[in-house]
């Protein structure tokens, strides 16, 4: 039964903690995103939710389905893309985007069936983890309590807290998707959305504890931070947080190109471990590897905003649709 349906709930939450160890800037303070916790965990909770009951009702639209496809796709080469300037950031003589997106992109077709995809999230999201847990360990002798701001509130903070928080990742919708409780476990979204925010709380408290105020200016704080741990041990095992980066990244990626395939296909898999096809792989490498092309020039940080508004705005849609055809049309129910 297992092998029939394997579990994805840890590589959507992988998803959603690499966004989090992955992002370049920190987007709060952590007394304000502590303290508003609760209700963005409610919102996006419900926003979610909303989402799933839309799909089934509005699902089978083949505008839905290509505009969904066209968001995953941009998704994964800004994933591409946030790596790579990541990479140059952290070391300058690295690889190229060419190099980055080949170590990335290849990957996949190992990860192409479901159950490989469920079997290494769960082993990358308990190194993540660990390496979580080393570097808390590591830098403990520079947390300072005195470095926490307690600064008056205003409403701009609040606003930048919230924008922060509530994104709605590709990683919350997706399982609207794959419809019942045997995928991801019961209560899939409170759950997500639940660690999600409390890892980013985690991390921002973190990060505030050891840089101060200059956290919020840091680039890429939880590399340097990691470069300042007393116990050396990412310095001297830096091709492994090298790996543990480009295996995050690349099992995102293949979350995506699975829910992309079901999205091509409609509900035409019977099983729910079939293997996405080798046939697709030469249009998905060479859709990557354009898109990665046309957009090495551009702010990652201004096409990823793009990105969650357009996300944003198209989960809407979809619950504002389901909601109409939902009071329109009493005798339909949503489908399966």
């Amino acid at each position: 039964m297992k092998r029939e349906a394997p579990n994805l709930f840890a590589a959507l939450l992988l998803g959603l903690f690499g966004n989090i160890v992955l992002s370049s800037q920190i987007g709060y303070f952590a007394r304000t995103g502590i303290l508003l916790l609760p209700v963005s965990v409610a919102i996006l909770t419900v926003a979610a939710w909303g989402f799933s009951f839309g799909w089934r009702m509005l699902g089978q639209s083949p505008i839905m389905r290509w505009s969904l496809l066209a968001l995953l796709a941009m998704s994964s080469a800004l994933e591409i893309l946030r790596l790579w300037r990541l990479f140059e950031t952290a070391y300058p003589d690295g690889m190229n985007m060419l190099g980055i997106c080949l170590m990335i992109v290849v990957p996949v077709i190992y990860l192409r069936r479901v159950s490989s995809i469920a079997q290494t999230a769960n082993v990358v999201l308990a190194v993540l983890i660990l390496a979580c847990g080393l570097l808390v360990v590591s830098i403990a002798p520079q947390l300072h309590v005195s470095n926490l701001q307690c600064a008056p509130f205003d409403r701009t903070e609040v606003r930048t807290t919230l924008w922060a928080q509530l994104i709605l990742y590709p990683e919350l919708l997706l399982p609207a998707l794959w419809p019942g409780s045997a995928r991801f476990g019961k209560h899939t979204f409170l759950r997500l959305v639940g660690w999600s925010l409390m890892f980013s709380a985690a991390v921002h408290l973190l990060l505030e504890l050891f840089f101060g105020t200059d956290a919020i200016r840091q680039e890429n704080p939880l590399h340097t931070a990691a470069q300042s741990g007393a116990l050396s041990i990412f310095n001297r095992l830096e091709w492994m947080q090298l790996i543990l980066w480009t295996m995050v990244v690349t099992i995102k990626l293949a979350v995506y190109l699975y829910a992309g395939v079901r999205l091509m296909g409609g509900h035409a898999c019977k099983s729910e471990n079939n293997a996405v096809g080798l046939d697709r792989f030469p249009f998905y490498f060479a859709l990557m590897l354009f898109l990665c092309a046309l957009w090495r020039s551009a702010d990652i940080g201004t096409l990823t905003a793009i990105r969650n508004i357009l996300m944003g705005l198209y989960a809407g849609m979809v619950i504002l649709g389901g909601g109409i055809r939902w009071l329109l049309s009493p005798d339909t129910r949503p489908e399966s």
